[in-house]
């Protein structure tokens, strides 16, 4: 069972709240409070890790910082120098969406390894 932070998940319903308030329709406290619990599923659905162990020209290069999101099956963030770990879990290059895109089950795999 997936554990949120409540607080976090009530404090940004409570600014969604006031923020709406001075629109021409503001929004009751049970929509922005939906709204932020749909902000909390999809943050959990994204891991981020740090890809270690990266080599560039035989050397050790610093970690490399990814996202990988599991609703898209795309890998982005600063990806350049981990192209190869990249390339070795089966990801391709996706020009159009400037991410490394593949599986659920290798993007899976990915996260196992780097969690």
């Amino acid at each position: 069972m997936k554990k949120y932070n409540m607080h976090e998940i009530m404090s940004k319903a409570w600014s969604l709240y006031r923020q709406f308030q001075n629109c021409v329709a503001p929004l009751s406290f049970g929509d922005c409070l939906r709204r932020a619990w749909a902000l909390a599923k999809r943050a959990a659905r994204i891991f981020s890790g740090i890809v270690k162990n990266v080599q560039v020209a035989g050397t050790l290069a610093h970690p490399v910082l990814v996202d990988v999101d599991m609703d898209t099956l795309a890998v982005t963030g600063n990806t350049y120098n981990a192209r190869q770990v990249l390339k070795e879990f089966g990801l391709a290059w996706n020009p159009d969406k400037k991410a490394w895109v593949g599986t659920k089950a290798q993007l899976n795999t990915l996260c196992a390894k780097f969690a």
